[in-house]
């Protein structure tokens, strides 16, 4: 070659242009196994100043690299070498990751990804241009059709302990997952996952210290959760209900979003998992979460209350701890009159307050402490006028449990009728219809 490495190395943009077509020559034409290696290690160390990359991609390069893959004559380490070039050089380029793809590169990064042996730089590599790929949606097809979900759960158990590598396989997958419009082959490929413990691993990543890996691990729980597949697994995994609860108390929103949203989704319709996420301590860190300033923990965090409020021995600690005072606030709020933009595949808020108001109420357990609640008569007298509810029965039976409790307390008669809602008229028993004149 005219030039060593370091020499090339200090070259100026202008000069690299009559060179770069001898080293690309080189790599692509040469028998000799040692002048291509030196070709490829010259390359990769120009595709790390950003101002080549155009040019490196101009001449030709990407492909040139994607031969170098494909090729079992060249060793590891010029494999290795292109797979860092390439990586640098499809970065934020959606046409040079379908470029690489067409040139026929998911053949040699599948074969590089599938080694038994524990993980090596290759497979780091590899396993980083796959993410690169996996950012692109229009290439997820391809990617999944050639067995990379598979690879990639594989690859997160093999690389357990690595710093970065179970992170990067994580948020490949999921990326893969929640854009595939067939939820039968969703619920397959899930299922897939099963074979290579995927369960125990998650639990495992969702008590790392590394919130990163927390979020992703998370993503794919909760897509497993959200289509119905391996409920039980979950719900049985060691220590879930513990990790959730530690999860929610830290000030990380996108990581209660998403903790929230997949508790709701594990507690429904099963009451002893209700309870044991109860007696975990996670009913505790509900008034933080119903506080927030982000609307989807906002919300999640009332779907999660209104399972927790049927159960009788939480209801004094939900009012203690304040997290009832932030339940009315979101009903006096304008955010209680419209569905949130996360709510869609369940209930719109209001339905959910309008349960428990029903269910506080109707437990008549210390009326005192429910006069006491700031905005409580008010919040309930808004919902009482409010139309269009999904379930009039809902409103009904709140308003019957209001008149009867009115009878007994003035105070509480007085406060309703302030509201403009008269309940008890003389002439009139509670059970009557039209027992309720909203004035």
């Amino acid at each position: 070659m005219h030039r060593s490495s370091n020499d090339l190395l200090t070259l100026g943009h202008t000069t690299i242009e009559p060179n770069l077509r001898y080293i690309l020559d080189t790599i692509a034409e040469s028998d000799i196994e040692e002048e291509r290696w030196k070709g490829v290690t010259t390359l990769q160390l120009l595709t790390r100043n950003e101002s080549n990359r155009a040019t490196l991609v101009d001449a030709g390069a990407l492909e040139i690299l994607v031969d170098v893959l494909k090729d079992t004559r060249n060793r590891e380490k010029s494999h290795r070498y292109a797979a860092v070039s390439i990586c640098e050089l499809i970065s934020g380029s959606e046409s040079r990751r379908k470029l690489v793809v067409e040139y026929g590169i998911l053949e040699p990064l599948s074969r590089f990804l599938v080694k038994v042996e524990p993980a090596n730089e290759l497979q780091y590599w590899s396993l980083m241009v796959v993410h690169q790929l996996a950012a692109c949606e229009a290439l997820h097809a391809e990617l999944i059709s050639v067995g990379l979900i598979r690879t990639l759960a594989e690859m997160s158990r093999l690389s357990f302990g690595n710093a970065n590598m179970p992170k990067i396989c994580f948020q490949s997958l999921v990326r893969l997952i929640v854009t595939m419009e067939d939820d039968t082959a969703v619920r397959l490929h899930l299922e897939e996952l099963l074979d290579y413990e995927i369960v125990p691993l998650i639990a495992t990543y969702i008590r790392s210290d590394d919130f990163e890996l927390v979020y992703w691990a998370l993503g794919l729980m909760h897509e497993f959760v959200f289509k119905g597949v391996a409920l039980d697994e979950f719900k049985e995994a060691r220590g879930v209900c513990r990790s959730i609860n530690v999860l929610l108390a830290a000030d990380e929103s996108y990581v209660s979003r998403i903790v929230l949203r997949t508790l709701k989704f594990l507690m429904l319709d099963d009451a002893t998992f209700q309870l044991q996420a109860l007696n975990s301590g996670i009913g505790l860190r509900l008034a933080k979460c119903l506080a927030s300033k982000d609307d989807d923990v906002k919300y999640w965090a009332l779907s999660v209350a209104h399972e927790f409020v049927m159960y009788p021995q939480w209801r004094q600690q939900f009012i203690e701890s304040g997290a009832f005072a932030h339940v009315i606030n979101i009903g006096l709020s304008t955010v209680s009159r419209k569905p949130l933009k996360a709510a869609s595949e369940i209930l719109p808020a209001k339905e959910y307050i309008m349960d428990i108001l029903v269910t506080i109420w109707g437990s008549r357990d210390d009326l005192d402490l429910l006069l006491e609640e700031r905005g409580l008569t008010k919040a309930t007298c808004i919902f009482l006028h409010m139309e269009k509810l999904t379930s009039d029965l809902s409103q009904s039976r709140l308003a019957i449990i209001l008149a009867e409790m009115a009878k007994t307390s003035a105070t509480l008669d007085r406060r309703l009728s302030r509201y403009g809602v008269n309940l008890n008229r003389p002439d009139r028993q509670a059970t009557s219809p039209g027992v309720v004149s909203i004035t």
